[in-house]
């Protein structure tokens, strides 16, 4: 395309990684030069924390979709180096995450604050806690509340 847009949005996790290598920075101005090779980006993302938060070989498996053999499925590094990374790149963690997982988080977030609201789930709402709660772990809370709500006498 002429105006520098994808062709479509990118929708794997290389995808993304390599979008925001092409166009998160003005041309000529990324921090690790005119070559963006794993190892220079990789140092750029690291110079920017000022500690290793990830390896060139790290990002190159995540740049070319390297399929893990323990799971079959494209390498996916840890929550630490997705979040140092989206922090390099300002944008928001859930950039990289799949969009149904995304769709999943927010869904099960709705329901675990409705039944923090019916009173359900008590001493946890003030505090923030559903911000870093997997899709899983909101689920099961939410399952949870549910059973406590159907076991409590009715008035």
């Amino acid at each position: 395309m002429d105006d520098g847009e994808p062709e479509h949005e990118p929708r794997t996790l290389a995808e993304k990684i390599e979008y925001l290598i092409c166009n998160a920075f003005p041309p000529d101005e990324a921090p690790w030069g005119d070559r963006s090779s794993d190892r220079a980006v990789a140092a750029a993302i690291n110079g920017y924390h000022r500690r290793e938060v990830i390896s060139h070989v790290t990002l190159g498996k995540v740049r070319s979709g390297t399929i893990a053999a323990n799971t079959g499925e494209p390498y996916v590094p840890g929550q630490p180096i997705i979040d140092a990374v989206a922090e390099f790149f300002d944008v928001d963690p859930l950039f990289f995450e799949p969009q149904h997982e995304v769709v999943k988080r927010v869904f099960e977030s709705l329901n675990f604050l409705r039944a923090v609201h019916r009173g359900d789930v008590q001493g946890l709402a003030g505090r923030g806690v559903t911000s870093g709660l997997s899709a899983e772990l909101l689920a099961y809370l939410n399952e949870v509340a549910a059973e406590l709500s159907d076991d409590s006498p009715q008035s």
